[in-house]
């Protein structure tokens, strides 16, 4: 094993056509006729809960300097619905989860995405690509279909690992047979994905037909398996046995909001949370190395697909893209690892792209950027490169809530809404949920400030209670979110500044679309 249609569709109109899919053309990127001809490889690699924090060159040496130092960085990249399925489920078809259907990870989060089969996979196969997935996807996939080997809509190539999903002892489905990998050293989950990945780039680049590879690893997750002989058993991601010592030194940061002294004005299911014992820390400290650890194969991954692309000669035209799903918690807010909580370090996730070189605007493109993205984004971005649109056929098109950040990298954020609100959504159709944890919520999430309105949740049963509680942060003078501002004196400037919040989150929960780029939604609210 190596070692490390358009018109008339329904929500995309002509405009869009020019104003999105026209990116790529040489009049709005500035591209010679030549590289805007050539359509790119697209390389998708998304991990499962790493928060932006973790992408530093110490932890990813490679990642940074083969994307980072090559491409652009989003600082201000959020995800809509911080878990796994809604959140993926909104990079598959750039839509918020009141629209993909896909709102919590259970019970059946891929049987709850509507129109399967039309979907990114299958728009950019219309539009001409080879398309390949190889990774983790939707849970519970193989409860919605008939047979657990059958290979989703969209996708030529699938090296999919489905439920129970885990570093060791799963099964790998590869193009409609289960192929099982055991507990040897060989059998190594990023592993596997690494040189899946690689070994389908040197088989289908360059070729007539561009390359769309999605890449879905499982670390930095949690293993559910215990390993006697590693520091990293059950309830820790576990790295590679020769990376399991990488940070064993490393202490556990400690923002002010770690282990939070006061959480008096915090909703309910915080406020519970009761405050650190040495034990907790000790587990905290031991997870957070080997998250780190298990992010090293994951970045021995990204050097392998570059070394492929360079080999194959097709480096210069393929879009590299590296993000997460959801982030994730060291102990900020009392919260003792996970997710769904709605603050930063869970909403906030790594995004760069290296864009090909022929389709960098004339006068560079820009390092970083400050504008508010999210991964509703994700798909019209690609779609952007491709030229592709958002159908399965001629008249069956999604309308997209999100815009392709495209158009933030020409412009160097110029030509992107300022203080555009993000929808922050979750729901949980089931009555229970785990302890301490939020059921049902939405918000709004802009580049100074959060609102959010919790709608139920649990605290010390797992029993999903209605409770009508509400957050408000600004995040410029509290990027910790310590001091809840809500509620904020009507007569006051964070009176006013939340009332306008609330009202704009009233649009957002029904939104669809883009205004002056879609046709008119049934609610009449479109998206920001």
């Amino acid at each position: 094993m190596t070692r490390r249609g358009l018109p008339g569709g329904a929500g995309w109109t002509a405009r869009v056509a020019v104003g999105v899919i026209g990116m790529v053309t040489v009049a709005i990127l500035g591209c010679s006729t030549a590289a805007a001809k050539a359509r790119p490889n697209i390389i998708l690699i998304q991990t499962d809960d790493q928060d932006a924090a973790t992408l530093t060159a110490d932890v990813m040496p490679r990642t940074v300097k083969l994307l980072r130092r090559h491409g652009t960085t989003f600082t201000d990249y959020v995800v809509s619905s911080p878990l796994c399925c809604p959140s993926r489920a909104e990079l598959l078809t750039g839509q918020y989860a009141h629209n993909s259907g896909v709102t919590w990870n259970r019970p059946d989060p891929y049987g709850d995405l509507r129109e399967k089969a039309n979907t990114l996979p299958v728009w950019l196969r219309r539009a001409g690509y080879r398309t390949a997935h190889v990774g983790k996807f939707l849970n519970f996939y193989e409860r919605a279909v008939d047979d657990p080997d059958q290979v989703a809509p969209g996708w030529d190539e699938w090296h999919t690992v489905l439920d129970p999903v885990d570093y060791y002892r799963y099964d790998l489905h590869e193009n409609g047979r289960s192929v099982y990998h055991d507990s040897h050293a060989r059998d190594y989950l990023t592993s596997v994905l690494n040189d899946k990945a690689a070994r389908l780039i040197h088989r289908y680049v360059p070729r007539r037909r561009p390359l769309f590879l999605s890449v879905d690893q499982y670390a930095p997750h949690n293993s559910n398996l215990q390993y006697p002989d590693s520091k990293c058993g059950a309830g820790f991601p576990l790295p590679a046995p020769e990376d399991v010592d990488l940070f064993q030194h490393r202490g556990l940061p400690m923002a002010p909001s770690f282990n939070e002294p006061d959480v008096s004005d915090k909703p309910s299911f915080v406020r519970s949370e009761p405050h650190f014992r040495s034990d907790v820390l000790r587990h905290l400290t031991q997870q957070y190395r080997c998250r780190l650890a298990s992010l090293r194969e994951v970045d021995r991954g990204v050097a392998q697909i570059v070394g492929a692309l360079r080999r194959g000669g097709e480096l210069g035209n393929t879009a590299i893209v590296f993000t997460s799903d959801n982030g994730w918690f060291e102990g900020q807010h009392r919260i003792r690892g996970g997710k769904i909580d709605p603050y930063e370090e869970d909403l906030r996730v790594p995004f760069v792209v290296r864009l090909p070189r022929g389709l960098r605007p004339r006068h560079g493109f820009p390092r970083r950027l400050s504008s508010t993205v999210a991964n509703v984004d994700v798909a019209p971005t690609l779609l952007g490169l491709a030229g592709a649109k958002p159908c399965s056929r001629p008249g069956h098109c999604r309308t997209l809530d999100g815009r392709s950040m495209l158009r933030a990298i020409r412009s160097d954020g110029r030509h992107w809404p300022k203080h555009r609100g993000i929808l922050v959504e979750l729901q949980n159709p089931s009555p229970r949920a785990r302890p301490f944890t939020p059921c049902d919520y939405e918000g709004i999430r802009t580049s100074h400030h959060v609102y959010i309105e919790y709608h139920s949740a649990t605290v010390r049963s797992p029993d999903c209670v209605r409770r009508e509680e509400r957050e408000h942060y600004d995040l410029r003078a509290d990027p910790f979110q310590l001091d809840n501002i809500f509620p904020a004196p009507p007569d006051s400037d964070e009176g006013r500044k939340e009332s306008a919040l609330a009202a704009r989150l009233a649009d957002l929960r029904k939104c669809t679309g883009i205004k002056s780029r879609d046709p008119e939604p049934g609610s009449g609210n479109y998206c920001e």
